[in-house]
């Protein structure tokens, strides 16, 4: 009798900032697997912190820090033993970077990962243009890491980043929002234009919400997504494939 035995890894995904973004994360993840039955999908533990304070309010306006509630998914991970965790929101790092790192030693990191790719993969770009929350902005998580980069980093002026990023990822019936407007997926292409009229040769997206609004805009530039890269990352880690042991019965 033949029987299989899993060496799958657990991943860890925080989520709940925004809800919406981390289950698109979620689905890309297994829409990017090859995975023919049940048994051949990853094993992953999606913890919804909605509870979780907003990180660009904490940042920006010195609102509540998230620091305690990530902690505590953190925790949680650590109690259910992920082999490897990650967070759907890329502001949240400059909180995540800040914590014990006895609980973040397992914590992957994609702006590090998308630094990565882009050396690797596009030799030529010059210019790159990122979409991200007005928190990882001012936090200078990309900035910060492009420092060693060949890079030139282009980002939107103040007013584009608050009255047509920002509002498109915050408003009622925004990304965040359980019910998406029209009026954000228009906001966001006007977002996306102001860069590429800036002579950017990349964008990137630096928020979960972008991969959101990409669903919609006509791609006919660069673009590297930061959840792509963590998913690209992730096949390469996760151990999905059976062994096969043979039992007399």
């Amino acid at each position: 009798m033949k029987i299989f035995s899993s060496q799958k890894k657990k991943l860890g995904v925080i989520s709940g900032m925004g809800t919406r973004a981390g289950l698109c994360f979620i689905n890309k993840l297994i829409e990017n697997i090859d995975a023919p039955t049940d048994q051949d999908f990853p094993e992953f533990i999606l913890h919804n912190n909605s509870s979780i304070p907003d990180r660009t309010l904490a940042i920006v306006y010195g609102k509540e820090s998230p620091v305690f509630e990530l902690t505590r998914s953190l925790k949680m991970m650590q109690d259910i033993d992920v082999d490897f965790v990650l967070s759907t929101c890329i502001t949240s790092y400059h909180y995540l970077r800040q914590i014990d790192p006895s609980l973040t030693n397992k914590l992957l990191d994609p702006i590090k990962m998308l630094s990565e790719q882009l050396r690797l993969n596009f030799p030529g770009v010059k210019r790159v243009g990122v979409l991200a929350t007005t928190g990882t902005m001012e936090s200078g998580l990309f900035h910060k890491e492009f420092e060693q980069l060949p890079y030139e980093l282009v980002t939107l002026n103040h007013f584009d980043q608050e009255n047509k990023f920002m509002k498109s990822v915050y408003m009622e019936g925004g990304f965040k929002s359980a019910q998406i407007d029209d009026e954000a997926y228009e906001l966001f292409n006007g977002a996306v234009d102001a860069l590429k009229i800036q002579g950017v040769d990349l964008i990137i997206g630096g928020c979960t919400e972008v991969q959101i609004g990409m669903s919609k805009v006509l791609q006919d530039f660069e673009y590297l997504d930061t959840m792509d890269v963590l998913i690209k990352h992730l096949k390469g880690k996760m151990n999905l494939e059976k062994e096969v042991r043979d039992l007399a019965v």
